[in-house]
């Protein structure tokens, strides 16, 4: 786990700008300068923004092939011939499945739709699976959310007479499949403006097509689930389906049978009832059993049986999380019998469920900040699935190796791959060592982003209700947070199920505001020990028993950069970039750290020391590290350690370790412990 945390400063804006927006736009210059930051560079836009509306949509035909699609799709219908719809075992997936059966059931088609067992089959279509379709008379396959790497089945389709549409958001390769038509904004030589839909909004654009521009309200709200769900940016068109889709799920049958399983008792939804409520569910399906159980729920054909199939999801969506439990505390002992971890973890077993391997990848992946991919067994082969951090592109890096593979896919931040077991080991140890050369290690530091620096005290209810006018949040469009600085916790204590989570009170002057911290209980010794911390968090407002108040939700916390920066100076003996020598910096600490100013009598530093000879007596330690654990005193008391040559910092490592073959001597010998004691004898 990376110990150094980059909290990354926001771009600055023109006030003359933000004052313009606040202006026309009824906001304050908080809303404006946010909106900037995501973009927006005129009253227009910030309009577009705070407003999305329909009108915004795109025209579909400005995707690649989509008239092609859209004309062999009602020729298919006028002639009578058989579709199939082909999708995939997400929540994109079966979302893009029911939509367009459903629309192509209103055209007049004869059609089915065939979502592969993601344990049996496999992600996208198969030899297996087109012979299946072609025994069943299909003359036409439309994919949605799938099918641009698909090369050898289409092929197989032209040699037994069933032409192919794919619809698709995946990353395209140098060259695309021989179809008809492939619909898929991804595509090198692809224009339209918005290259991140996902794949139900791949799929709504061609229900647009086919349909003069329309699209059902229930339509709608498919898409918007899917584009939350699958983690596209939501800026643009996809920020216009989100928000005007969320406005139509509870008008589903299956979306609220799904939200009543759940236990959902809010007055409306959002992006996180999406997030953490339905699409979980949904996914669920596809995880442990069959995805077409999702499918028979949205399409929203045994209306009767819609509470009873909701239930079924939601006990999926329990064992899922059981399974994945269990597949992360194996992946954590791997890591631990391993030992060093490189820039990559790459991990395999035997028993794991390839349906859960992805969440725990990307747990893996948030808590090292390091690319992560698992591999389980599926049919004698190994399938992995992959996450990755931002700056870091899985899908670019695999591509190095696409020989080794049997298939793969996806994009910058998730893939998958299907490798046979004999190649795995050589694939890891040159994945694993293709990574380490290709970055910097400041490319895997864990860096956050903020809107700006704030007082508590000006995050009244007042200015956090403000906020949603940003929302929905996602991808692209982050939840506002603010930069904290200068904080203290108190009042730490775990709280939830095995105490994984913590909550505490923050403390800045005379104001004092509620944190709460989602699977960060193991930050509660140094949270508690140390002061003089500065806080990115995410406001929100916590309504009980009719009131209201701000609360925070935890990002990260550093030691305040001001400790962080003088204890570096003092460490690394450099001043105004140039090299100085124990009185020098002892003199410079005098005049300039009155605010990590302590007393150090003999018996503390006796305490001190033996607290920092424990914590140092199985090696070095990052500075870093010991900046952000370590009260003020005692890292003053390191400091005068090292200037007795009891501990040594190695500039190269930038880490403090214990200097074993040092001489006694007497702590009157420091310069700094000299002139603390003066000053506390004057």
């Amino acid at each position: 786990m990376n110990n150094r945390l980059i909290a990354r400063e926001p771009t600055l804006c023109d006030p003359a700008l933000v004052e313009t927006i606040a202006s026309a736009c009824n906001c304050s210059q908080i809303i404006a300068r946010a909106l900037i930051r995501r973009g927006v560079s005129s009253v227009e836009e910030a309009r577009r923004f705070l407003s999305p509306g329909e009108s915004d949509l795109l025209d579909p035909f400005l995707l690649p092939d989509m008239r092609a699609a859209a004309e062999r799709i009602r020729r298919a219908i006028d002639e009578g011939e058989h579709i199939c719809v082909f999708g995939d075992y997400d929540a994109d997936g079966v979302c893009s499945t029911a939509m367009l059966v459903q629309r192509l059931k209103k055209m007049g088609a004869s059609v089915e739709y065939y979502i592969p067992h993601r344990h049996g089959e496999g992600y996208g279509m198969s030899p297996d699976a087109v012979r299946t379709l072609h025994a069943h008379g299909v003359k036409l396959i439309v994919t949605v959310d799938n099918g641009v790497s698909a090369f050898d089945e289409v092929s197989l389709c032209a040699a037994l007479g069933i032409d192919v549409i794919i619809t698709d958001h995946h990353s395209v390769g140098k060259s695309i499949p021989a179809c008809v038509a492939v619909v898929a904004a991804s595509r090198k030589d692809a224009t339209y403006p918005n290259r991140y839909l996902c794949g139900a909004g791949v799929a709504l654009k061609l229900i647009q097509a086919l349909n003069d521009g329309e699209y059902a309200p229930e339509e709608l709200a498919l898409a918007a689930v899917a584009t939350i769900a699958d983690v596209v940016s939501l800026t643009g068109e996809n920020r216009v389906i989100a928000a005007c889709g969320l406005k139509h799920i509870q008008s589903l049958t299956g979306f609220s049978a799904l939200l009543r399983a759940a236990g959902f008792s809010q007055p409306r939804v959002d992006e996180m009832t999406v997030s953490f409520m339905i699409a979980p569910r949904l996914n669920a399906a596809g995880r442990m059993a069959t995805a077409l159980e999702a499918v028979h729920l949205l399409l929203g054909e045994e209306i009767a049986r819609a509470d009873e199939i909701a239930s079924t999801l939601n006990e999926y969506n329990q064992k899922r999380r059981d399974t994945e439990n269990e597949i992360l505390e194996e992946a954590e002992r791997q890591i631990a019998a391993r030992g060093q971890i490189g820039k990559a973890i790459l991990l395999a077993h035997d028993s794991w469920n390839a349906g859960v391997i992805g969440i725990v990848a990307s747990r893996l992946c948030e808590k090292y900040h390091l690319p992560v991919i698992l591999f389980a067994d599926q049919n004698g082969v190994l399938t992995g699935s992959g996450r990755s951090i931002a700056g870091i592109d899985l899908f670019e890096n695999l591509s190095v190796f696409s020989q080794m593979f049997i298939r793969f896919g996806g994009h910058a931040r998730a893939a998958g791959v299907t490798i046979s077991k004999e190649r795995y080991e050589e694939f890891r140890l040159a994945f694993e060592a293709h990574i380490a050369e290709s970055y910097r290690a400041e490319d895997f530091y864990p860096s956050y982003t903020y809107d700006e620096a704030v007082l508590l005290s000006e995050l009244t209810s007042v200015r956090v209700k403000e906020l949603r006018m940003l929302a929905p949040y996602g991808e692209g469009n982050a939840e506002p947070a603010f930069r904290i600085n200068g904080v203290r916790f108190a009042s730490l204590r775990t709280i939830g199920k095995d105490d994984k989570h913590f909550c505490a009170s923050v403390v800045q002057a005379d104001h004092v505001m509620r944190l709460v911290a989602f699977g960060k209980s193991e930050l509660l010794e140094p949270l508690n020990t140390a002061a003089d911390w500065d806080l990115l968090a995410r406001p929100t407002i916590n309504e009980y028993r009719g009131s209201e108040s701000v609360e925070l939700f935890w990002i990260c916390a550093n030691a305040s950069e001001e400790k962080v920066a003088f204890f570096n100076a003092f460490f690394q003996q450099r001043l105004y970039n140039g090299d100085c020598s124990d009185g020098k910096i002892t003199e410079w600490y005098g005049s300039h750290g009155g605010r990590f100013q302590a007393e150090l009598d003999d018996t503390g530093m006796r305490k001190h020391y033996r607290r920092l000879q424990s914590a140092l007596s199985e090696g070095s330690i990052p500075l870093f590290a010991l900046i952000r654990a370590l009260r003020n005193e005692e890292l003053l008391a390191l400091c005068v350690f090292t200037q007795l040559s009891f501990f040594a910092y190695d500039p190269d490592t930038e880490r403090i370790l214990p200097n074993a073959g040092c001489t006694p001597r007497t702590l009157g010998e420091s310069p700094l412990y000299r002139m603390l004691n003066d000053r506390q004898e004057a």
